[in-house]
């Protein structure tokens, strides 16, 4: 059996595997390392006590933020490349106070072609199956692209897309200009503005002032600027992606939440891009696969 912890910012997953391997229960709260005022220990036995206490010796792993320097264990950051053996090899374990071990997985760093860092997104890709070559996509506040081969990830760009869409639609003036309403036609608009790049049509800066201008000049639907800045920025991350060599020879697989992933897979179809979705739950393959290759399973 395997008790298998997702552990982020805002929320707490956790998975109970039974001995053939299968996912046989779940539990989701609203106790992500951000909810829980450094009182790690106490929020895991309140979540998930009773499974420990019932399966007596249970192996125990966990990723996410709460391997991070503000979560329970920090653990160390493993060089790109970096394979499911070298994730498996390199588990901090911790025994807790109740007398319970729990092994946290490392997080992936890469200093070239950029400095980058990854916590969490390691293991979704890690329940990624097949040596193939793959480009995943993690939509996300900070969404990831990475590229796997033969289990390994070799390389990663982030994206801080979701957190500048949320600063522009909160705290500037575009923000004022929002209305409830949505327009699709706005947010393909922006995608196609922010992946094409015209020479001489200016860059994402100069045309996220467009947002503002063109509902005023009636070139834009007043209902769609919210629309059409999520599809700019989208747009752009897109065309950054493609331009580093991410999802020119492979179809890319999405990865995530239901509502990101479609918003992710319709920009990708704008830009004339075929995508892939991923199975649901990767993280906690991900961590079953990291288990087993651990000898923990």
């Amino acid at each position: 059996m395997l008790l298998a912890l997702d552990w982020g910012t805002t929320s707490f997953r956790a998975y109970l595997f039974d001995n053939e391997r299968n996912n046989i229960d779940s539990v989701t709260a609203s106790a992500g390392i951000m909810q829980c005022d450094n009182k790690f220990e106490d929020v895991c036995y309140a979540q998930v006590g009773h499974w420990l206490k019932q399966y007596r010796g249970i192996p125990v792993i966990a990723s996410g933020m709460i391997t991070s320097k503000q979560g329970w264990i920090e653990t160390p950051y493993l060089p790109c490349p970096a394979s499911l053996g070298d994730l498996s090899k390199n588990l901090t374990s911790y025994v807790t106070t109740k007398g319970d071990t729990i092994h946290f997985v490392s997080g992936v760093c890469q200093k070239t072609p950029l400095p980058n860092i990854m916590r969490g997104e390691e293991t979704q890709v890690a329940g990624l199956k097949g040596r193939r070559p793959i480009t995943a996509i993690l939509p996300g506040t900070h969404s990831k692209w990475i590229r796997l081969e033969d289990d390994t990830i070799t390389r990663f760009s982030t994206f801080m897309t979701g957190e500048i869409f949320a600063a522009l639609t909160e705290h500037t003036i575009l923000g004022r200009l929002l209305t409830e309403g949505s327009d699709p036609e706005s947010f393909a608009e922006g995608v196609r503005d922010g992946f094409a790049q015209k020479k001489g049509a200016g860059g994402v800066l100069s045309k996220l002032f467009g947002a503002r201008a063109m509902p005023l000049l009636g070139l834009m639907n007043p209902d769609g600027i919210r629309d059409y800045i999520s599809g700019l920025l989208l747009g752009t991350e897109i065309h950054e992606a493609i331009n580093s060599g991410f999802g020119q020879d492979v179809t890319p697989v999405i990865c995530g939440s239901a509502d990101l992933v479609e918003r992710y897979r319709a920009a990708l179809e704008f830009c004339a891009i075929k995508t892939e979705m991923a199975e649901a739950h990767l993280a906690a393959s991900g961590l079953m696969r990291i288990a087993s290759a651990a000898n923990l399973v």
